[in-house]
């Protein structure tokens, strides 16, 4: 099979990013801007164990400036409006991927970039599927990725049960059960303190049985909501002064459980600087809240964004 790799963007200062080139979509642009221009956005990623589709979309936005954190999270349903470019090197590429309901969310993003090999060998990240997504982020939502953290299931449990849990609140009863994915979650509504194999159900429920045993299906949305308050009260019960003073013991725990952008011990000391200013000067932690409305695309559910004029 021979990869047919889309035009790249031009190179660019990390620092000071261009606006994006519209090369990807129709013109696809969020309404009004996410984050400011000179904050340091990082993506988060997960996937769910059986497939390549990543369920968890987030970027983390540090904002120096506005002395803001905000946290960003992606219905896995959003539609990308593609252009023709994108179309056809899919087509020569992995022509069934055409056919398959639901590959215009944003969670079939990386499965297209890793297909069409998108800026191989010559993408910042080096990896086609992180690449794609990075730049679906860049174009459609004004946000430029500097480096990503790509945690698997395992990888997720093991940090959450390194840093001794977690306690968030459990907005319903969460009561679900998938043997083909090894995923058993039962959590009482209320606040509660989470291990890595608990927690790892609190960010991935959304369908199950209520108080009443009837099954409910809260949708993405919900899911979306509760993993930005559990990176959220992550964030403000671990990432303290005291446990940034372990920061190689972190550092070995992190690499151990994540593919990740952040290379070398340089790169992890700018990071626990950051961290320590965000603390010291005691940064405001947001939560962003995308507009968006639901549709029915070609018997396939989305979640369409409010998009701006082309041209403005």
């Amino acid at each position: 099979m021979t990869n047919t790799p889309l035009p790249t963007y031009e190179s660019e200062p990390e620092d000071e990013p261009e606006e994006p080139t519209f090369i990807l979509t129709n013109s696809q642009r969020y309404f009004e801007d996410l984050v400011s221009k000179n904050s340091t956005n990082i993506l988060l990623l997960g996937t769910e164990p059986t497939g390549f589709n990543f369920d968890t979309i987030i970027v983390l936005s540090i904002d120096d400036d506005n002395k803001e954190v905000k946290i960003i999270s992606f219905p896995r349903d959003i539609y990308i409006d593609y252009n023709d470019e994108v179309l056809g090197a899919l087509k020569k590429a992995k022509p069934s991927y055409l056919k398959e309901k639901g590959m215009h969310r944003i969670n079939a993003a990386p499965s297209i970039g890793d297909a069409i090999g998108y800026q191989k060998n010559s993408g910042r990240f080096n990896k086609p599927y992180v690449d794609f997504i990075a730049d679906i982020i860049h174009e459609v939502f004004g946000i430029y990725i500097q480096d990503y953290a790509y945690v698997k299931t395992k990888g997720f449990r093991n940090i959450v049960d390194y840093f001794g849990g977690v306690t968030v609140y459990v907005p319903v009863l969460m009561n679900y059960n998938d043997p083909e994915q090894n995923l058993y979650i039962y959590l009482e509504k209320g606040t509660q303190h989470l291990n890595g194999q608990q927690a790892e159900g609190y960010v991935r429920f959304r369908q199950g049985y209520d108080e009443n045993g009837k099954f409910r299906n809260y949708g993405d949305i919900f899911r979306k909501q509760n993993q930005s308050r559990f990176i959220q009260a992550f964030i403000s019960q671990h990432v303290t002064l005291k446990n940034l003073t372990k920061l190689g013991d972190i550092a070995n725990i992190i690499s151990s459980n994540v593919i990740t952008s952040v290379k070398g011990w340089n790169s992890i000391v700018e990071y626990g600087a950051m961290a320590e200013r965000a603390l010291k000067e005691n940064y405001k932690m947001v939560t962003a809240e995308l507009e968006v409305n639901e549709k029915n695309i070609d018997g396939s559910s989305y979640v369409i964004i409010k998009t701006k004029p082309v041209g403005n």
